[in-house]
């Protein structure tokens, strides 16, 4: 199975993708799983889930938070299998609420520097269980992406990987593969290191139609 796991919604602010959109690609395009990260907000949470009922998409609940050391943003972070919203805050105190809801972080496009990279890597302590994104769509330089995939072969951490879709067009481009059916055994995958990554980074050009999104274009 296929699974997306760097999805934005309409209410991430600088996306232009509706619930139904989101649910209408990743089914046309044999993504069996999505989760939906918006920026710092479970807001299109509910709406994914109700548009979701009409598709064979499985949903895992995420955010895509925006962490901070001494004062200054050090990056972005996943959190996937959520239960409960979790507020943008100090690395080591987001980490832990989202451990504690026994969810999954992700250090999201660790090495990408038009995204911002990941500078807090001296507070992640173990690697067991924290991922990092080892394919993420929308880092348009190769290195990027390689140095995560790099990074994550030489600690031996778990790996995500998603389209980072700010638009229903890029839904699927980058994706997690695995043996399974259900959102338990892509956790189960994740954390046994049984996934593999498939795809490609999109289109620079979906970044400047995505910006439409804060004059309130959806579609």
């Amino acid at each position: 199975m296929k699974a997306d796991l760097h999805v934005h919604s309409v209410y991430s602010r600088d996306a232009i993708s509706k619930p139904q959109s989101i649910l209408a690609a990743a089914a046309d395009r044999g993504i069996g799983i999505i989760a939906i990260t918006d920026h710092d907000t479970a807001e299109g949470w509910n709406p994914v889930l109700q548009a979701a009922k009409r598709y064979p998409v499985q949903i895992v609940l995420g955010q895509e938070i925006k962490v901070f050391k001494g004062g200054e943003v050090v990056g972005e972070l996943l959190g996937l299998f959520l239960k409960t919203p979790v507020a943008s805050g100090a690395v080591h105190g987001v980490m832990a609420e989202i451990r504690r809801q026994n969810g999954l972080v992700s250090i999201a496009h660790p090495f990408c520097e038009r995204r911002g990279e990941f500078r807090a890597f001296d507070d992640v302590g173990d690697w067991n269980e924290i991922a990092i994104e080892a394919l993420n769509g929308r880092c348009y330089k190769y290195r990027d992406n390689e140095m995560a995939q790099a990074l994550a072969g030489t600690l031996n951490a778990p790996i995500t990987a998603g389209s980072d879709a700010h638009t229903p067009f890029e839904i699927g481009n980058a994706f997690l593969e695995f043996d399974g059916k259900t959102v338990d055994d892509l956790k189960r995958a994740i954390l046994h290191r049984q996934v593999l990554t498939g795809g490609r980074s999109s289109s620079a050009l979906f970044s400047l139609i995505s910006g439409f999104g804060r004059l309130g274009v959806a579609v």
